[in-house]
């Protein structure tokens, strides 16, 4: 297939944080289709940073193209990323398929904002010095049904749109201990071993801390 067959404009820069679990979605995808897009590790809380003029929401990661625009939120910049690379290697073209891919993507997306829910909650608790465990265990839910619907639905352990969402959000819920997902799904413990053994960007991207 040709490269970038849209006649997108070039990507230049993936701007995140080494420990953003949705900018190491982006970082992996990246990697997994062999591009070489930069990427600038940035502290949100740098006041000088030029984020809050690249993307108003002032969320990571987002990404720079070669005439100045932005691209924002991790499964639009791997979209982009794939139809640049031109490969259909992440998301097959437009289809019943490529659609239940996206459905299953943001399912695996939500187990890190249900998880990054709860630490934020935990951390910044009210000033009774009591978070809310109605709306953490809320989150905990969340996490529960969709590992149950993964340990049913288990995507290929290629890199594809699905798993580099999935395989990141399972370390990270492992990395914060919120829930023993592995003990529900012994058989999804497997693909993410399976998956990681598979593709070496998974090992190369995991958090220091």
């Amino acid at each position: 297939m040709t490269k970038n067959p849209f006649a997108l404009t070039a990507p230049k820069a993936l701007r995140t944080s080494g420990k953003s679990p949705f900018g190491r979605m982006a970082r992996m995808a990246n990697m997994a289709l062999g591009s070489k897009v930069a990427w600038e590790d940035m502290d949100r809380l740098n006041p000088a940073d030029p984020l809050p003029q690249q993307n108003p929401l002032r969320k990571i990661p987002c990404m720079i193209l070669d005439d100045g625009s932005a691209i924002h939120d991790s499964t639009i910049i791997m979209q982009y990323l794939d139809a640049y690379d031109g490969r259909n290697m992440l998301l097959p073209a437009p289809s019943p398929e490529a659609f239940a891919m996206l459905t299953d993507a943001i399912i695996a997306k939500g187990i890190t904002e249900a998880a990054f829910n709860m630490v934020y909650e935990i951390r910044n608790h009210p000033e009774d010095g009591q978070p809310n465990m109605e709306y953490v265990d809320a989150q905990r839910e969340k996490i529960i049904g969709s590992v149950a619907y993964f340990g049913k639905n288990m995507p290929a352990t290629d890199a594809n749109l699905v798993s580099i969402k999935l395989a990141p959000s399972l370390g990270y819920v492992r990395f914060r201990a919120q829930h023993d997902w592995e003990s529900q799904s012994p058989k999804l413990g497997q693909w993410l071993q399976e998956f990681a053994d598979k593709n070496p960007f998974y090992g190369e991207t995991i958090p220091t801390e």
